[in-house]
């Protein structure tokens, strides 16, 4: 499945920063018209992103989670994945472990996790 052709992202965040990948990866997901949040626990405002605690405060539904960077809190992640039945996920290279893409294909889920979504996005 083409992730790319999805049109509402949530993209997880550990740092907020305008030089951080994850700030560059949302400024492209935005500028290519597609609906995207910004997960902060944090809620740092970024600058016409909406930023929420958790994928649970999300007032509309989540077609991809975007995983940027290495996570402390996969578990929490992937409980709220499941709870709000979101089927796709992507994630950046180096933010994840083997032991994490094996949690996701049990539990089902159309992942990417091979290709640079920033890349992918500025082609």
């Amino acid at each position: 499945m083409n992730l790319l052709k999805c049109d509402s992202w949530a993209v997880i965040l550990n740092n907020s920063d305008k030089e951080s990948k994850a700030y560059k990866i949302l400024d492209e997901l935005k500028r290519n018209m597609y609906k995207v949040v910004a997960i902060d626990e944090e809620k740092k405002p970024i600058e016409g992103i909406d930023v929420y605690e958790c994928l649970k405060d999300v007032p509309h539904n989540i077609d991809v989670v975007a995983i940027i960077d290495k996570q402390s809190k996969m578990d929490i992640i992937l409980e709220e994945v499941e709870l709000l039945d979101i089927q796709n996920m992507w994630f950046e290279k180096g933010s994840f472990s083997e032991m994490m893409i094996k949690k996701t294909k049990d539990l089902k889920l159309n992942i990417e996790y091979n290709l640079s979504l920033y890349d992918e996005l500025t082609r």
